[in-house]
């Protein structure tokens, strides 16, 4: 028993071994091979996925011919379609904005106190001088004007505002909770995966769990 671990943790010694010695600069051929043979069968799989959905596959296909032609041919719905347009970029933003403080890149840079924050402030600068929140698009929010009509004295409230900056708010929220998906994914699928094989560590702690009588 005792030769057999032995012999069992020398295989395993060499197998690591040979796995960290695949890289491109030192067997690029054997490197590409596995890389293409795992692209293959990637492939293979995401064509036997898309075949089992091939009905929700043909509808986002439909879907997008009709967005398309809709986009390019004109008509009086093109200012719908500008509109559209604009708001989509606009959301788009400021989700970008949210994933990148989220994932930070490593700078701990922080897109709300950067971006969020001074345009909620701006907005609330804006409506209290102007008194109202019905500024005029375009220019907002490029530049914030106040807009011609009259309003009543005291008539702005906290949830005016939070009205006027609800969008922006919420794309950058979605993008913060997107930001976090990735590690989320990849920690899901390091535990569906068991254990890692190369760890020699985390099997040492296995095998003392496993022996012990109680453990912490």
């Amino acid at each position: 028993s005792f030769a057999d671990s032995s012999l069992l943790s020398e295989r395993k010694r060499r197998d690591r071994e040979e796995r960290l010695n695949i890289v491109l600069w030192r067997q690029p051929i054997v490197t590409l091979q596995y890389f293409f043979l795992e692209t293959l069968i990637n492939l293979k799989e995401w064509t036997i996925k898309l075949w089992h959905r091939r009905s929700i596959l043909v509808s986002f296909l439909l879907t997008l011919a009709v967005l398309t032609a809709t986009y390019y041919i004109e008509g009086t719905h093109q200012q719908y379609v500008r509109y559209m347009e604009k708001k989509f970029f606009w959301c788009a933003y400021w989700v970008g904005l949210g994933i990148l403080s989220s994932v930070g890149l490593g700078t701990g840079l922080h897109t709300f106190l950067l971006y969020l924050g001074p345009h909620i402030a701006s907005v609330t600068l804006a409506a209290y001088e102007c008194n109202s929140v019905n500024f005029p698009e375009p220019p907002y929010p490029d530049q914030i004007i106040c807009p011609d009509e009259e309003a009543t004295e005291g008539s702005i409230s906290l949830w005016a505002i939070i009205s006027k900056v609800r969008l922006e708010a919420c794309m950058w929220g979605a993008g913060t909770a997107i930001g976090e998906l990735p590690p989320y994914f990849m920690a899901r699928a390091a535990r569906l995966s068991g254990a890692e094989p190369d760890d020699e560590e985390y099997q040492e702690f296995e095998e003392m769990l496993e022996h012990a009588e109680t453990a912490q």
